[in-house]
């Protein structure tokens, strides 16, 4: 079987056994069919190419000698005078007939295809094999030839799509500190690539390191201006949002929540797990909420300054809320202007809507602020359908509604509050987080 390799340098092997390919400008012949993949390349285009715009008057039998060696090499079982099957001639000149595993380059980009449907534990088997065809550059010696720019780039833009590719599988299978490190080389090696920022934010959140991941969009947007003149796009605008407002949803998107039933690992957990120390008395304070939840509903409020770990609380309260049987659903208030009125509630009622789907129409509809009277004959139909669907709910099982950042809440999220505190007879637990106000410094 013949493979030729062009993922570094130019090399063929017959039946695993290398084979000579010859002088240079004989290399370039098989390395210029190749760019073609598969296309007729025309003998004057052929001869243009390789003397780089000054054939000489005898270039056409320089490059029938070229062809007759290589087809010697490449197919040496091939009886005398029987037609060439891998360099074959085809008017008006020549092209590489091979399958299309026997390139690597052409194995590889067939192996990135079925990598980007594929599932992450086979993406990332995939990928890990397909990289390491990888021996240099593409087209190593011949990368500086203008026939083979093109297809060097090409190949180039697709090596490093399957690097992103193999560091979002790694995230998806949890392997996320190997998504961290490979993230940093991506980064290094194509900064103007905002899918590697993105990545590499992602792997560092979920390592625990937040101030990392700030820090790297932060790196992201400054690249990106001081070389292209233009913002970050939506994507990593969105993701900073997500760290700076503990949005786990969103991280949790890219990388499942670890399984406690894993072996242990000596990498930390998510927050809210391994590095969860303390807060006894508060979780007995949830505990002992939840159970007074239980006989009719109860909201609990949990407040602390920036930074005091109200998010992992949160988290690590959810486990336990979950592991006494109780279905959690969790929002969060954004930072920043412009989402929907309610947002918060939005999202949890959403995340409940996916795992018990409601008996009628979903989803909060804040009614429009003029006319007052219909405003308000609106707000107070909203209220009854939001307190019905609570109810349903922790009907079937009791309900655990966790809200981050009540802080930035708006007038709707924290009516919707006073609400759920309205609900009784259900097992029902409302507990939301937030700063407490600032005390302005007073002088004088």
């Amino acid at each position: 079987m013949l493979r030729l390799r062009v993922l570094g340098p130019l090399g063929a092997e017959v039946a695993g056994t290398p084979v000579e390919l010859g002088a240079p400008r004989q290399r370039a012949v098989l390395a210029l069919l190749i760019a073609a993949r598969g296309g007729v390349v025309p003998v004057d285009r052929m001869a243009e190419a390789l003397w780089r715009g000054r054939p000489p008057a005898k270039a056409s039998v320089s490059l029938h000698a070229y062809l007759s060696n290589l087809r010697r090499s490449l197919e040496p079982g091939r009886p005398p005078r029987a037609p060439a099957a891998v360099l074959v001639t085809a008017p008006p000149g020549y092209a590489l007939r091979l399958a299309g595993d026997a390139v690597d380059a052409w194995r590889f980009e067939s192996w990135v295809r079925r990598a980007r449907d594929a599932p992450a534990a086979e993406a990332r088997l995939l990928l890990a094999e397909a990289l390491g065809w990888w021996r240099g550059p593409a087209f190593a010696e011949h990368a500086d030839e203008a026939w083979a720019a093109a297809e060097v780039a090409r190949l180039t833009a697709l090596r490093t799509e399957a690097r992103e590719l193999a560091v979002a599988a790694d995230l998806r299978t949890g392997r996320v500190a190997q998504a961290a490190t490979d993230a940093e080389s991506l980064v290094r090696d194509s900064p103007l690539r905002e899918e590697g920022w993105r990545l590499l934010a992602l792997a560092q959140w979920a390592c625990d390191r937040q101030a990392d991941a700030l820090s790297s969009l932060r790196r992201a947007s400054a690249v990106l201006r001081d070389e292209l003149g233009c913002d970050p796009g939506p994507a990593l605008r969105r993701l900073e949002q997500a760290v700076l407002n503990g949005r786990l949803d969103v991280l949790r998107a890219a990388v499942p929540e670890p399984d406690d039933e894993r072996p242990a690992r000596t990498a930390p957990r998510r927050k809210g797990r391994g590095l969860f120390v303390g807060r006894g008395a508060e979780l007995r304070a949830v505990d002992a909420a939840a159970r007074a939840a239980r006989q009719g509903g109860t909201v609990l409020l949990v407040t602390g300054e920036a930074g005091a770990g109200k998010s992992a609380f949160l988290d690590r309260a959810a486990a336990r809320l979950r592991q006494d049987g109780w279905r959690v659903v969790t929002g969060c208030s954004p930072e920043y202007e412009g989402a929907p009125p309610a947002w918060a509630w939005t999202e949890a009622l959403g995340a409940l809507a996916r795992e018990v789907p409601p008996a009628g129409p979903e989803g909060l509809t804040v009614p429009p602020q003029e006319p007052e009277d219909a405003a308000a004959a609106g707000r107070f139909r909203l209220h009854r359908v939001f307190a019905s669907r609570l109810c349903a709910a922790a009907s079937a099982a009791p309900l655990a509604v966790l809200l981050e950042d009540l802080h930035h809440a708006d007038a709707e999220t924290l009516a919707l509050v006073e609400a759920a505190a309205a609900v009784t007879g259900v097992p029902l637990l409302t507990v939301a987080a937030y700063r407490p106000p600032t005390t302005p410094n007073r002088t004088g």
